[in-house]
């Protein structure tokens, strides 16, 4: 994940491209791309990437590589996509092949609170309206 601030001017024309770069994050290997990305509509510096198997939690404001949460790896299905919940801060949605999860982290991380089983029907993007 790269983290680019596009309104830096360089101040001559021999600056390079890399000043336009704020900060990178590189611990999330996979052999696919992300599924999804967005970022809290409640704290502007949390970010959540979906991957295949799992899903983090980003704080750009941190200075380290590792994400401030990584749920574990689930087995039984395919995450497809993830959203923020845009009324409650501390919830996410993850979409997967066999249904959604929702997590509550007021109530707990280490699982989702609810799972929403889906009988025929694969969510690929997940966008809530105002």
């Amino acid at each position: 994940m790269i983290l680019v601030d596009w309104t830096v001017k360089p101040a001559t024309e021999d600056a390079k491209v890399v000043e336009y770069v704020r900060m990178t994050k590189d611990s999330e290997r996979n052999f696919r791309s992300v599924l999804s990305l967005c970022r809290s509509p409640f704290y502007d510096d949390l970010i959540l990437t979906v991957h295949d198997f799992h899903f983090a939690l980003w704080k750009i404001s941190e200075t380290s590589d590792l994400p401030v949460f990584r749920s574990a790896n689930t087995f039984d299905a395919h995450n497809t996509c993830g959203a923020f919940s845009p009324s409650r801060p501390g919830v996410i949605f993850i979409a997967k092949t066999t249904g959604i999860d929702v997590w509550d982290f007021l109530d707990q991380s280490n699982k989702p609170s609810v799972s929403l089983p889906l009988a025929s029907t694969k969510i690929s993007t997940l966008r809530f309206t105002h």
